[in-house]
């Protein structure tokens, strides 16, 4: 072939790039369609009722202290449309209280509520849609262009990705800009030049401004470069030339990290804290000798940071198996990923791990350990920790094992066996069934875990019911004709704002004295049913505790219907009289 033909925009080799760039696109403009279609259709969920406003505020007020368990930039992401169109929000709202935040604004906006949350929720899934598109990237630079498409498959058509993805919370952002850090550090890696290490610490910056399980990336990355170099078997770099490069990537890091809450409280000495946390006061003590010393991070990150350990100190209530308690399990993610994963992602990583022991993957051991190195941190250190709410605290963890999963399509590719390409196209194809019940993706679980049915005796709270379902809830009371219903909902969005003429079910210990509830209809989020112990909403929008297996006689009774997942509706039928 000459020169000229191998050139050619039809040649072979462009025709397939020009495909494999189609593909993608396509995969993540489904994922955005799809994510878009949730958006609208869903109710608030838990948190979102307090990070869409703390975003608006960080854009109206420079606040961040309005709630700070939470870096800011991802929801002031998501908040962009809010902040251009016109969306209200009181000013000179209290720091740290999300029911008043969340209530406010709610009520200055209450005709075009879920209008706001759409729109910003479709911010959020342009990063997920990003995170789709550099894994597809970061597949073929590592494996092969098999190896990028189906890591980014795995991602886009990965129900706990996408039910994340359109929501807004960090999840989605955090997971985007760890990866995006990791990638780009191996760049730096490979070519260790001042453009790069500045992009490096930009994105590291920007990484702690999402979720504080991104202070993990300042292990991770020199981890990385170290690791990528070696593979390379590139010459050591002289101190002369990579100290200045380092600098500037830390420098950077730390201004983009204090430039993120416009420097508010960056250099506050250290013994000027009165910290909540146990972790932080040790931290503390043992520096005392620095008490004087200027902490070069902004107060609110460093009081949002003290905030949340001091809440993961304390006892939360976990659900795994049928089974509560206080403290966690050591494998829950590991249930997790057997109950939540679709079967074809579980079986794409089966076969990453027998690619990575076989011939073509001991070429490639030290890629495979500086993607599962991270991983493996970030489980560990969720894993050790009692708060475990949801699969998606791991979120972060999952674009590297997706990585590690494509490298074996890319050996079945390679191996120019027509079974083995049968098999990655299989494997491709049936990727987009865990989409299948959609919109309830919240609330997916795959066949062998009982599916959209049974997922309820495995794992709860935002793995199942994070009160995303009230807004079709109230299309089938609608449907039923039902204008008044016990409710038990497990969300922070006044039920009464959507317009439901409800009241709170009688208690467990009510109902024990007559042996059922009163006639009517019951609406109960899976959580209340399970028995979780939650602040709950009276019909006058005040709030009060639920305890722990307050609405736990429901187990008892069959559902008429589940809504989506996550709201289990009951028809109590009178007393026949005798």
């Amino acid at each position: 072939m000459s020169a000229s033909e191998s050139q050619s925009p039809l040649s072979p080799d462009n025709r397939q790039k020009m495909w494999w760039r189609f593909a993608v696109a396509a995969m993540a403009v489904l994922h955005v369609l799809v994510g878009w279609d949730c958006a609208r259709r869903w109710s608030a969920t838990h948190d979102e009722y307090w990070h869409l406003p703390a975003g608006l505020a960080a854009w109206r007020e420079g606040r961040f202290d309005v709630d700070n368990l939470n870096p800011p930039l991802t929801r002031m992401w998501d908040s962009i449309p809010l902040a251009l169109g016109g969306a209200s929000l009181p000013r000179g709202l209290p720091a740290d209280d999300a029911f008043l935040l969340g209530d406010e604004f709610l009520k200055a906006n209450s005709d075009r509520y879920q209008l706001w949350l759409t729109l910003a929720r479709g911010m959020n899934l342009l990063l997920s849609a990003a995170m789709g598109v550099l894994l597809a990237i970061w597949g073929r630079e590592t494996f092969g262009a098999a190896a990028g498409l189906i890591a980014a498959a795995l991602w886009l058509t990965c129900p706990i990705c996408l039910s994340n993805g359109a929501l807004v919370t960090p999840d989605a952002g955090a997971t985007l800009l760890f990866a995006a850090t990791l990638y780009f550090t191996q760049r730096f890696a490979r070519s260790p030049t001042w453009g790069s290490s500045a992009v490096v610490g930009i994105l590291l910056g920007l990484g702690q401004l999402t979720k504080f399980t991104n202070i993990l990336l300042f292990g991770f990355v020199p981890l990385v470069w170290g690791v990528t170099r070696y593979r390379a078997q590139l010459p050591a770099v002289s101190i002369r030339r990579a100290l200045p490069q380092w600098s500037i990537l830390i420098v950077a890091a730390f201004v983009v990290w204090n430039a993120g809450y416009l420097f508010h409280g960056t250099g506050r000495r250290l013994g000027a804290w009165e910290f909540r946390s146990q972790a932080m006061r040790i931290v503390q003590s043992r520096l005392a000798a620095l008490s004087n010393v200027p902490v070069p991070l902004p107060a609110d990150y460093l009081a949002g940071f003290d905030r949340q350990r001091s809440i993961m100190e304390g006892s939360h209530p976990v659900y795994l198996n049928g089974v509560w308690n206080l403290e966690g399990f050591p494998y829950y993610y590991g249930y997790c990923a057997l109950y939540k994963w679709p079967h074809a992602t579980q079986l794409g990583l089966l076969l990453g791990a027998l690619t990575a022991f076989s011939v073509w993957g001991r070429k490639s051991w030290r890629t495979n350990l500086v993607l599962l190195i991270p991983a493996v941190v970030v489980v560990g250190v969720a894993s050790g920790i009692g708060m475990q709410l949801g699969f998606r605290y791991i979120l972060p963890a999952f674009p590297l094992l997706y990585l590690f999963a494509g490298q074996a399509a890319q050996w079945c590719w390679e191996s120019r066996s027509v079974w083995g390409r049968v098999a990655v196209t299989a494997f491709a194809l049936a990727l987009p069934l865990g989409l299948r019940d959609h919109p309830h993706h919240l609330a997916y679980f795959n066949e062998l875990s009982g599916g959209f049915a049974g997922g309820r005796a495995h794992l709860a709270d935002s793995n199942l019911d994070w009160g995303q379902d009230l807004l079709e809830l109230r299309v089938f009371l609608k449907s039923q004709e039902v204008d008044h219903v016990g409710l038990a909902y497990f969300g922070m969005l006044p039920p009464s704002a959507l317009g439901f003429d409800y009241e709170l079910p009688p208690s467990a210990a009510v109902v024990a004295g007559f042996g059922r509830p009163p006639a009517g209809w019951y609406a109960i989020s899976v959580n209340f049913t399970l028995g979780r112990p939650h602040t709950i909403r009276n019909p006058d929008n005040s709030i009060r505790g639920a305890g722990f297996q307050e609405f736990g006689y429901f187990r008892q009774m069959k559902p008429v219907k589940t809504i989506g997942g996550s709201i289990d509706v009951f028809h109590v039928e009178a007393r026949s009289r005798r």
